[in-house]
């Protein structure tokens, strides 16, 4: 039961419903320009079995919503073929981040305490064989977050497991996102010699993954908020109808706010993040504005400039693009 009332006598959200909302526990997607973009070329490249494909940028651009997106989407796009998604993990100290365990981890494979590389790199390799027998598929898709914190002796590892399957007619794509970081990842793989077809499959392309670029990509956002969201599930309350129903019954939508936000955001950018806007700050930003319109909920609510700038200062972007992304032009 919603408990407060306004001084405009418009029901409120409680703080327990606001935290329970999809927007506060960010169980949401909104499928932006860029992450739109980045996934109808992965899943072209997916269809087409490419062996490799990275994504690089900045942090918190959006990265991650991305890859779920593109493994959500191949449940539809290409039912048959057998997906694992995991994050790469670095391990302080060691020469090797353990793939072949990050994989067996994922996937519920139970390795011997003694097992030797060359028995854990044959228990996934029959690991895969066996699963894709079962979806009667010959198609692998490896979906890699954080691909820069590969060490070089797990790429390897990852080639040789591309060239058993491949004797077992298996099709192994890797699609990857990453940091900047992986140019010179790539580059050290280079100077040490004998990797060149390791880059050649699965590093030979690389593409730019951004936030959010203009005004006209905020304006997408922001009518996603609009139009095209729903919480709770199945009430068809938009979530700037959830928010602020009053103001919503007489035409306040987010969308027309797009250029004064836009103005607000990338003022306050710098650097590698100015036109790139870092996708975590930005839907903090309109969490705050959505308490604000949430707690002043009324037919006749107005919202400032001033008020936009109020909440981009709150999500903490200037300090954190400094701190990231300040020296990158």
């Amino acid at each position: 039961m919603i408990s407060l009332i306004s001084p405009q006598g418009a029901l409120l959200m409680n703080r327990d419903q606001m935290d329970a909302h999809a927007v506060f526990r960010k169980d949401f997607t909104v499928i932006t320009n860029a992450i739109a973009k980045a996934s109808s070329t992965a899943l072209e490249a997916i269809f087409m079995r490419q062996t490799g494909l990275i994504f690089h940028g900045l942090s918190r651009v959006g990265k991650t919503s991305c890859i779920k997106t593109i493994n959500s989407k191949l449940r539809g796009f290409m039912p048959r073929a057998y997906v694992i998604q995991i994050e790469v993990v670095k391990k302080e100290g060691s020469f090797t981040n353990n793939i072949l365990d990050q994989l067996a981890t994922e996937e519920g494979v139970k390795f011997r305490s003694r097992e030797t590389p060359v028995g854990k790199l044959d228990r996934i390799s029959e690991h895969v064989i066996n699963r894709c027998g079962e979806k009667f598929c010959n198609h692998w898709v490896l979906l890699l977050d954080e691909f820069q914190r590969l060490r070089s002796h797990d790429l390897h590892v990852l080639f040789d497991l591309f060239n058993r399957l491949d004797r077992k007619g298996i099709t192994m794509t890797i699609l990857s996102f990453a940091m900047p970081a992986v140019f010179k990842q790539r580059e050290d793989l280079m100077y040490a010699g004998n990797s060149e077809q390791l880059i050649a499959r699965f590093m030979s392309e690389l593409i730019e993954f951004k936030g959010c670029t203009s005004a006209q990509d905020l304006a997408v956002i922001l009518k996603t908020f609009d139009e095209k969201s729903e919480y709770p599930p199945k009430s068809g309350i938009t979530y700037t109808n959830g928010f602020a129903p009053q103001a919503f019954a007489t035409g306040f939508r987010l969308e027309p706010l797009h250029g004064s936000l836009w103005k607000a955001l990338n003022s306050a950018s710098a650097g590698g993040y100015k036109n790139n806007v870092p996708l975590e700050h930005l839907f903090l930003s309109i969490r705050y504005l959505l308490r604000y319109l949430s707690q002043n909920d009324s037919s006749r609510i107005v919202i400032p400039d001033k008020l936009l700038d109020e909440v981009v200062q709150k999500s903490n972007l200037p300090q954190f693009c400094m701190l990231n992304g300040g020296g990158q032009g």
